[in-house]
């Protein structure tokens, strides 16, 4: 779909710090006093319902929801990058991919939740 070319030179630097992590930074910049660190999950398709009209939603209706919420947040850097004609195309396959995925795995963002008093 895309130029080789743009694909080896394209970089998205996506890092998500372990709690660990997250508090090292916090006592070494020594501007607050974290109070309180948890975390908890939340599965990629968390906000949709279980069943509409009476039936279960599979895998492939999931797939489509992750992937357009997925769509929402990346598609314009990607555009920029490799053009808008190939968007349908790309998230398509990627929510063929999700479908498959959420068969064999729970698929959940981790999130940390922190309280702070000012040091």
């Amino acid at each position: 779909l895309v130029e080789e070319t743009k694909l080896d030179s394209f970089n998205l630097p996506i890092y998500f710090p372990t709690m660990e992590e997250v508090r090292e930074v916090i006592e070494a910049e020594g501007s607050f006093t974290l109070q309180t660190l948890k975390t908890f999950k939340l599965g990629w398709d968390a906000n949709l319902q279980d069943e509409v009209n009476g039936s279960l939603l599979d895998s492939k209706i999931r797939g489509e929801f992750i992937a357009k919420s997925i769509r929402v947040v990346f598609e314009p850097i990607l555009t920029v990058e490799f053009g808008n004609e190939i968007m349908d195309e790309l998230f398509s396959r990627f929510a063929t991919k999700i479908s498959q995925l959420i068969e064999f795995e729970a698929l959940e963002y981790t999130n940390l939740v922190m309280s702070m008093g000012k040091a």
